[in-house]
């Protein structure tokens, strides 16, 4: 009895410690069965960020990033639905419904260097008969809200084919990686350029804003 008096006195404690909390912690399911992580909502101006121990692999939106050495465990996440549509470019659509940005422990690419901040955008890319042709992402920069521009390579290695001929669509994840550990409330749009082939053979280029709304995605 006295080892029974002992434990509830325990965990009264600690549910009284969590209540004193400003935070919330909960376990996470997902689809992978792994229930062992658990995140944390952090609450700033309206935006909530979430800290988390679940690793990388168990997102959707970064599992074609993760490799059997490189699985890193996500330490925070911000989701946004963007709703983005642009027709700017020459009969070329860019959509962009959501955007996940995430902090991570570690995160070494294939030669060596590491990373701390990653992006992953769900897009849709048509073209609806323009001339130009073998279109594809060439640069990228995170804008943070205090106005400084932020380097985001890239993951080329998993856009796996053009967009070539007219009338074609390609849709499905760009990933971005950023050296830096950034705060993921202060990042204000995503700049991606992409480059082409017109007729002639020159190459040229079209730059999308993709701006997150005011509120994330709760």
């Amino acid at each position: 009895m006295r080892k029974k008096v002992s434990l509830s006195i325990v965990t009264l404690a600690a549910i009284a410690t969590l209540g004193a909390c400003g935070t919330t912690k909960e376990k996470v399911d997902n689809v992978y069965g792994d229930s062992s992580s658990q995140k944390t909502n952090k609450e700033k101006d309206g935006v909530v960020e979430t800290e988390t121990n679940e690793k990388l692999k168990y997102d959707g939106y970064f599992k074609d990033i993760v490799t059997h050495d490189v699985d890193p465990r996500i330490e925070t996440k911000l989701s946004y639905d963007t709703d983005y549509e642009n027709t700017d470019w020459d009969n070329i659509t860019f959509k962009v419904d959501h955007a996940k940005f995430v902090t991570v422990d570690h995160y070494k690419d294939t030669d060596g260097t590491p990373y701390k901040t990653l992006a992953s955008l769900h897009y849709k890319l048509e073209n609806e008969d323009s001339s130009d042709k073998h279109i594809t992402p060439d640069t990228a920069e995170l804008v943070m809200k205090d106005g400084e521009h932020v380097k985001a390579e890239i993951f080329m290695n998993v856009w796996d084919d053009e967009v070539l001929t007219s009338h074609k669509h390609k849709d499905g994840y760009m990933h971005f990686k950023v050296a830096d550990e950034k705060k993921l409330e202060e990042i204000k749009a995503i700049d991606i350029t992409f480059k082409a082939k017109d007729s002639e053979g020159n190459e040229v280029t079209h730059t999308y804003t993709v701006n997150m709304p005011i509120d994330a995605e709760k």
